[in-house]
């Protein structure tokens, strides 16, 4: 009974802590924004986790109802009857009536109790690791959606120059065109990219309020739009990249994701176990003690005994259960299996993304380098009213931070995603759920 109220207290926490979090939704977003804020707001409560939770909370509760199955079983039983007493009875009175306390509980099974609340352990354990991956994408949509608005602004930025170029060169063409120094073709021609550049910055600018509605979205914040984000200072960019193998291990190891389909894999051996308990015998005490409304010798006061059941025959149904039981474990170890293969090549492939985005990373570097000496020329040849290309440097300028900036973002992301995978994202401990899981392991020494 004890152990019951620290599970349903374990529940109830859990239910607390998720009004809280809800409660704190209605913080307004900071302006800036940092992405240490919207990634301290990855645990609140968001659908997506809200959903695992319950999963967590639905295989807690099943824990708790097979432990019921072997608890007390006690009541009151009453029974009120008219009777026609034999003439050589004892008592020749009509009512025969009782009442009294009953009291029984299973004491032995031979192991399926316990194999039983093994398998629900395990479950709980594997619902934990699906919260604790849930936990771990949600981070990843965050910072992705943050870095898609940072480069909505940036390609935008760049579509702005581009249009104020493009509207410069009309207008001096036109202007040209006055004085007879420019063909209409030309003046039409260049009419034409302004309007080009309009429609592409208009575009850029319904990007902008799309990303953020995406990110306001995955903060959970949908009437929330953030204005201004800060840019992130980004030193993983020069963590050195392990070897692949190594990497592959601690993936298949540390997963979330492989964790909890292990212990599934380690539910259904004990469903095995629960299956082959299924005819075992039961021993079951009892005691009662009923008052009685007729004075017969045949009516005891009090009865305490054990009684031993031994199923002698079920037919087929316990071959039926067997059966399905092994069934469900094989198909828990084949997609075990298949779950760590594409995790082996998820990790090769986001190793291999890393290796190739460090080598475009120092062509983007490369590329600055030229784009702003190429931007110093221009505006120093402006200057001298030699050429009046500076507003094309400058859109190629920010053309190149831009892409830049999309090169930093995509190694950023591909870091955590590889984190992810192999189990490094460090996890705030905030709730009951992010306890360490034991249950495996206290199982595991039985």
């Amino acid at each position: 009974m004890t152990q019951r109220l620290c599970e349903l207290g374990v529940v109830g926490c859990f239910l607390v802590a998720q009004i809280a979090n809800a409660a704190e939704v209605s913080r307004a977003l900071p302006s800036p924004l940092t992405l240490e804020y919207a990634l301290s707001l990855a645990d609140e409560s968001h659908p997506t986790l809200l959903l695992s939770a319950a999963e967590v909370a639905s295989a807690q509760a099943e824990r708790l109802r097979v432990d019921a199955n072997y608890d007390w079983d006690i009541y009151i039983e009453a029974r009120a009857r008219y009777v026609e007493p034999a003439k050589s009875s004892t008592d020749l009175s009509h009512d025969d009536n009782r009442i009294g306390v009953v009291v029984s509980k299973d004491i032995y099974d031979f192991g399926k109790h316990s194999a039983q609340l093994r398998v629900a352990d395990y479950e709980v354990d594997a619902r934990r690791f699906h919260y604790l991956d849930a936990r771990t994408r949600r981070r990843q949509e965050i910072m992705q959606r943050f870095f898609d608005v940072l480069l909505a602004d940036l390609f935008s930025s760049r579509n702005n120059e581009e249009l104020a170029t493009a509207y410069v060169s009309f207008d001096r063409l036109r202007q040209h065109k006055e004085v007879g120094q420019a063909s209409e073709l030309l003046v039409l021609e260049a009419e034409a990219r302004v309007q080009r550049a309009r429609l592409v910055r208009n575009q850029s600018q319904a990007q902008q309020r799309e990303t953020r509605a995406r990110l306001a979205e995955a903060l959970n914040r949908p009437t929330e739009l953030p204005e201004t984000l800060d840019i992130p200072k980004l030193a993983v960019l020069s963590r050195p990249i392990p070897e692949v193998e190594a990497l592959q291990s601690q993936a298949v190891t540390n997963n979330y994701l492989l964790q909890a389909m292990r212990t599934r894999v380690a539910a259904a051996e004990q469903r095995i176990a629960v299956a082959r308990a299924q005819d075992n015998a039961v021993v079951k005490g009892s005691a009662e003690a009923f008052n009685y409304s007729r004075d017969l010798g045949a009516n005891d006061e009090v009865r305490v005994g054990v009684t031993l059941t031994v199923p002698i025959y079920s037919g087929r149904r316990d071959d039926a259960v067997l059966a399905h039981a092994q069934a469900q474990l094989q198909r828990a170890r084949a997609e075990l299996h298949l779950v760590e293969s594409e995790v082996r090549q998820s990790v090769l492939s986001l190793w291999l993304e890393l290796d190739n985005l460090r080598q475009q990373r120092e062509a983007m570097v490369a590329l600055r380098r030229f784009r702003e000496l190429n931007l110093d020329r221009s505006r120093a040849l402006y200057e001298l009213e030699v050429k009046a290309d500076l507003g094309d440097a400058m859109v190629l300028m920010t053309d190149a931070e831009y892409l830049s900036a999309q090169t930093d973002y995509k190694m950023v992301h591909a870091w955590l995603k590889l984190d992810s995978l192999t189990g490094q994202v460090t996890l705030p401990t905030n709730d009951v759920l992010n306890k360490p899981v034991e249950s495996m392991k206290q199982n595991d020494k039985n």
